[in-house]
C-alpha cells in the first residue's frame, strides 16, 4: 500500500479490492501532438504501484519514455457504474524485461490472470516475450467513490 489508501476507510478498502482484483484498467496519456489516448491494459497492483506489461513499440511506451502525463482508471463497477478509482501519478519504464520481472511475480500475475491467459490461448512465458516492456505507474493521488 502507498499510504494513499487506508484499508480501514470503506471507500479506500473498496478501491484496494478493485486494484487487487479488477482485470482491466485504462492507461491514459497523450500522443506527441497532444491528442488524448486511452487504452485498456491488464495490470498488477504491487507495493502501491500499478505494473503493466506492454509491447515495446506502443504509443503508451513512447509516451512514458518522453515523460507525457499519465492517468489510470479502473472500469466503473457497481450496479450503476458508481465504483470509481482514478489514479494520478507518474510512470516509468522498468529496466528489467518482462521475463525478469515475472521471475519474481509469476505466481501473483498468473493467479490474477490465469483464466484470461487461458482464453487468450498463449502461455504466460510467450506473452512475456511479446509484451516485453514493463511500465511502472506510481500514483501520487487516488480518487475513489
Amino acid at each position: 500500500m502507498t499510504g494513499l489508501l487506508n484499508p480501514d476507510v470503506d471507500v479506500d478498502a473498496k478501491a484496494l479490492r478493485m486494484l487487487e482484483n479488477d482485470l482491466l484498467a485504462w492507461f491514459v496519456t497523450t500522443a506527441r501532438d497532444g491528442t488524448p489516448r486511452a487504452v485498456p491494459v491488464w495490470f498488477l497492483w504491487h507495493d502501491g504501484r500499478v505494473i503493466v506489461m506492454s509491447e515495446p513499440q506502443t504509443g503508451k511506451v513512447a509516451a512514458v519514455r518522453r515523460g507525457a502525463p499519465v492517468l489510470m482508471h479502473l472500469q466503473a463497477g457497481g450496479p450503476f457504474g458508481d465504483d470509481v478509482v482514478i489514479l494520478h501519478g507518474t510512470a516509468e519504464i522498468d529496466a528489467r524485461s518482462t521475463a525478469e520481472w515475472l521471475a519474481e511475480h509469476h505466481d501473483a500475475y498468473l493467479g490474477k490472470y490465469a483464466e484470461a491467459i487461458d482464453d487468450y490461448g498463449v502461455p504466460l512465458d510467450d506473452i512475456a516475450v511479446k509484451f516485453s516492456t514493463i511500465i511502472v505507474f506510481s500514483p501520487g493521488r487516488i480518487q475513489a467513490w
